[in-house]
């Protein structure tokens, strides 16, 4: 697996989670119970949370393009 493919599906992945963190946020707004900010505060901030947090672990942990490509294209042949 290519460094690139794993870069975007670890993308794909915190977008997904802050997505389903803003529904769950938007959904509490409109429910009208006392459980409702618990709910918001606990669900939907810790989905957004773990959403930023591999979007930024997924930017540090990948290699620099200089890194990648540290061969030179005479050591390749």
């Amino acid at each position: 697996m290519r460094s690139g493919d794993s870069l975007n599906r670890r993308l794909r992945i915190s977008g997904i989670l802050v997505i389903i963190g803003l529904l769950v946020e938007a959904l509490c707004l409109v429910w009208s119970r006392p459980i409702a900010f618990v709910v918001l505060v606990c669900l939907g901030g810790a989905l957004i949370g773990l959403g930023v947090l591999l979007f930024l672990y997924s930017l540090v942990s990948t290699p620099s393009h200089s890194a990648r490509s540290s061969t030179s294209p005479q050591d390749r042949d």
